[in-house]
């Protein structure tokens, strides 16, 4: 046997590269192979951030800013408290509670006495199903790490086949041992607990016994992103709106903490052509008005000024325009006299004609301020009845002094 043949196959075998297994079966519950590398956090995250985008501009307007404000807050809640410390709470309820105030009680219980002692920061979303019963979305930011030590993505998909019923109890209470962190499965303890469910549910039967009325507390840590729990959390807002209910009106869906409502507020303006022609309109009748705020407008045309003005803004003619995007915005779109485009950069309207439609506007507002300020008639009132003169005849009758005169002339 020569050993140096030997050698020097062993060594020319080791340096081609191994080749692929042929049970592609083996370690995987499906026969399709990815031979490409994973996408880095950073393409996830840009990914993730293009998608929340797009789902932002496919809202109605008056969505828009609500998931604007509450992506800034999750993704504040992450920023400040870490990634292993936030996560994502379901809580539900057995019973069909369709009362939105009795939903709010319960949830303003639990969340006044039980969450300080668990959690830092937290904010709430309300979403009413389809069968009309309430459920509730929290993003938490816990004191202990719940994510380090926890299989999140199988976690996940163990919950779901457990509420699916495609597994057995053995099964699910296996995985969540094996799965989930120490931490992680001690605020689980510490709901049902204090919920009285699972192992304390002979707590509800007690005599006295005071315990919150939920049936479901599932919490999870961030499966990938913040960008990705961001959009996940401000889905609901659309949802509760699809399936809202004329007796919800005036119920606020969306709740949090004092501090992480002062990360963002819903009191802003887009960055786009259509605020900068709407805040340019406004600049110019606020000048007109001799206002300076925007409290000024609401002081003189009442909470919902920018509904009245509207017709009075819609008139307004900007004395000079960036592009031809922002005047055809407004609806000025110029023409050579052959009917081309206009080839010029020069987007600046006659004077005459601004003066005008300024004006025009101008007058417009004072006579929606007129209007608002005359004095409506109460209709409980009776109107005040014009003097009426009394008849000659009464007029020029004598006074009646006493019964005494009066026999003494019968007589």
């Amino acid at each position: 046997m020569d050993l140096c043949a030997a050698k020097q196959g062993l060594a020319a075998d080791a340096a081609q590269p191994r080749p692929l297994s042929a049970l592609i079966h083996l370690n995987r519950n499906n026969g399709i192979e990815n031979f490409y590398p994973l996408p880095q956090d950073e393409f996830k995250a840009e990914q993730e951030h293009k998608t929340a985008e797009a789902i932002v501009n496919k809202l109605p307007a008056r969505l828009c800013k609500k998931m604007f404000a509450r992506r800034l807050r999750i993704e504040w809640m992450v920023a400040t408290y870490g990634v292993n410390h936030v996560g994502m709470q379901s809580m539900t309820i057995r019973e069909v509670v369709t009362d939105r105030k009795e939903f709010e009680k319960r949830f303003k219980s639990i969340a006044t006495n039980a969450f300080p002692k668990i959690y830092v920061e937290w904010l709430r979303v309300f979403e009413r199903q389809q069968r009309g019963v309430w459920q509730a979305h929290v993003v938490v930011a816990t004191k202990d790490d719940i994510r380090t030590g926890t299989d999140v993505a199988t976690l996940n998909q163990l919950i779901k086949d457990k509420n699916a019923r495609k597994i057995c109890k053995a099964i699910y209470y296996s995985g969540i041992k094996r799965l989930a962190s120490d931490n992680l499965r001690r605020i689980w303890k510490e709901f049902r607990r204090l919920c009285g469910i699972g192992e304390f549910k002979a707590r509800r039967k007690k005599k006295g016994a005071r315990f919150y009325k939920f049936d479901a507390c599932h919490l999870l840590p961030i499966i990938s992103t913040a960008e990705a729990l961001a959009v996940y959390v401000s889905k609901y807002i659309s949802k509760g709106f699809e399936f809202r209910r004329p007796e919800d009106k005036g119920m606020r869906l969306v709740g949090s903490t004092r501090n992480v409502s002062r990360v963002c507020n819903e009191r802003f303006s887009w960055v786009g052509l259509g605020g900068r022609l709407w805040r340019g309109k406004l600049g110019i009748l606020a000048g007109m008005l001799n206002t300076k705020s925007l409290d000024g407008f609401a002081e003189m045309f009442g909470p919902k000024w920018a509904y009245h003005l509207q017709p009075a803004i819609a008139i307004i003619e900007l004395p000079y325009y960036e592009n031809m995007r922002l005047a055809k915005l407004n609806g000025w779109d110029l023409r050579t006299e052959q009917g081309e485009p206009w080839p010029f950069n020069d987007l600046t309207p006659p004077a005459d004609f601004v003066w005008k439609q300024n004006f025009k506007a101008f007058v417009m507002a004072k006579e929606i301020l007129l209007n608002r300020k005359k004095v409506k008639p109460d209709r409980d009132r009776k109107p005040f009845a014009g003097f009426k003169p009394k008849p000659e005849a009464e007029r020029l009758r004598p006074a009646f002094k006493s019964w005494l005169a009066m026999s003494v002339k019968d007589d």
